[in-house]
């Protein structure tokens, strides 16, 4: 956690047992990319190469973010304005408070319920997907909001909170289910 005069900056890393996703995402495309080559020289060379540009779209896709959380983990940064998380392959958006109803955290995870959508963050990102997910088991109406998961990000959700709590608007729900 880096303290610096207006927020409080965290970096989330990758747990290692995660790690390996991004590194076969990234084999997985030079593979492709051989393949590829193969195919238009073979006889079904255009319908092939075709087909197999269309197929490599999402690998390549995948292979750079997941490059991206190796170079450059996720960031997310509490301040006054309110929580701005940075992507390691989009620029940093801010969810202002007025946009958050609460923050809880329990050992799995820490849950930003929002508002409105969140801070313009893709829908397909890991916080959103996550929330989402969990949103549906939990019966959350709002439908829009970041879970940090634990057991994908280094994270320690007492950290979070502590970041949240120090810059949160009085009226703000931040509950800590950590310790139960």
């Amino acid at each position: 956690m880096d303290t610096v005069t207006g927020g409080t900056t965290l970096r989330l890393r990758l747990r290692r047992q995660v790690e390996w996703v991004p590194v076969a995402a990234l084999v997985l495309a030079v593979v492709w990319g051989i393949a590829v080559g193969t195919v238009v020289d073979g006889p079904n060379g255009t319908a092939g190469g075709i087909a197999m540009s269309v197929v490599g779209v999402p690998i390549a896709v995948l292979a750079v973010s997941g490059a991206g959380h190796l170079v450059r983990p996720l960031r997310v940064r509490a301040d006054a304005e309110g929580l701005t998380v940075r992507l390691p392959t989009w620029p940093g958006r801010t969810v202002p408070w007025s946009a958050i109803s609460r923050v809880s955290a329990s050992p799995r995870y820490v849950v930003v319920e929002g508002r409105a959508p969140v801070g313009k963050l893709p829908r397909t990102c890991r916080l959103r997907a996550a929330y989402r997910r969990l949103a549906a088991s939990e019966g959350s109406d709002t439908g829009e909001g970041l879970c940090f998961e634990t057991q994908v990000f280094d994270l320690d959700p007492a950290e979070l909170l502590d970041a949240i709590r120090q810059y949160a608007p009085v009226g703000l729900t931040v509950t800590d289910e950590t310790r139960q």
